[in-house]
């Protein structure tokens, strides 16, 4: 059956760009580095690999991966403080909880979702 997600891959056109933002910015660790290019960070789930690509092929959106908030607006102002870009001046509602959307260096939108039912 092909009904369950086992990886997350996001194209980035500068590996040292994502690896920092990914890093610095949301706290990510490094698994493992699969070469130059490809590169994967620790999640206790779903592998997430940043695998960067020829410029002409970012820019579009590449992936959208969802990432659990359990506090929203402290999160929120954590990534401000961090110079991430963030595409609302305030957390949006959606029909599970609120959300926003941030930005990493290749442009790739990434969401934040908080739940309301917890």
């Amino acid at each position: 059956m092909l009904n369950k997600v086992c990886v997350i891959t996001v194209k980035v056109d500068r590996m040292s760009a994502a690896i920092d933002f990914y890093t610095k910015v949301l706290d990510f660790k490094i698994s493992k580095h699969y070469g130059e290019r490809i590169v994967s960070l620790v999640h206790n789930e779903i592998p997430i690999v940043l695998e960067e690509t020829e410029l002409n092929n970012v820019g579009k959106q590449n992936v959208l991966i969802g990432i659990h908030s359990n506090d929203l607006d402290k999160d929120f102002d954590l990534l401000k403080k961090k110079g991430a870009k963030i595409l609302f001046d305030e957390p949006k509602p959606c029909p599970p909880g609120r959300y926003i959307i941030i930005e990493d260096p290749a442009g790739n939108q990434i969401e934040l979702v908080e739940f309301s039912d917890e």
